[in-house]
């Protein structure tokens, strides 16, 4: 389902202030319970615990903690790089027969042999890099690649 936009979000925290109970526990829970109509007119309901997640970053950060902030890691690589990816593969394919190798088989070769680790490089990740840089390209499209990554 669609992400909530700020301004439903900002009527769900209004709700809190209006709604009845003793402490603001209570009125979170109560409106928790209630269904609300966003801008295409569909019913929304949000748990308790979301509520008070928009509450906090609300009091916290105002209107702008209220707007979906992209990871600031994104896009970047966290353990291996696409050229630890390169050399390992460079050194698993000479092992398989055929030219056009199964990326699965590539994978679980290099992590047997120790070309990679299985903690640093998760088997999504590795189709993820295949698909991104092309690395099971032949070697002329992967140097101008590697190259192109560099610059």
């Amino acid at each position: 389902m669609k992400q909530p936009s700020v301004y439903l979000k900002m009527r769900v925290l209004g709700a809190v202030d209006t709604v009845e109970g003793r402490t603001r526990h209570e009125r979170v829970h109560n409106v928790a319970a209630m269904t609300f109509l966003d801008e295409q007119g569909n019913s929304r309901q949000f748990t308790w615990r979301t509520i008070q997640t928009w509450f906090y970053r609300y009091k916290n950060h105002g209107i702008t903690g209220m707007t979906p902030q992209p990871r600031k890691d994104k896009g970047q690589v966290r353990k291996a790089t696409p050229e630890e990816l390169l050399e390992a593969i460079n050194a698993a394919q000479p092992h398989f027969h055929n030219k056009r190798s199964n990326k699965r088989a590539i994978y679980r070769f290099c992590i047997e042999r120790g070309f990679l680790q299985a903690d640093r490089i998760a088997q999504t990740t590795f189709y993820r890099f295949i698909r991104e840089y092309d690395l099971l390209a032949p070697v002329d499209v992967l140097y101008r690649g590697l190259i192109a990554l560099r610059n």
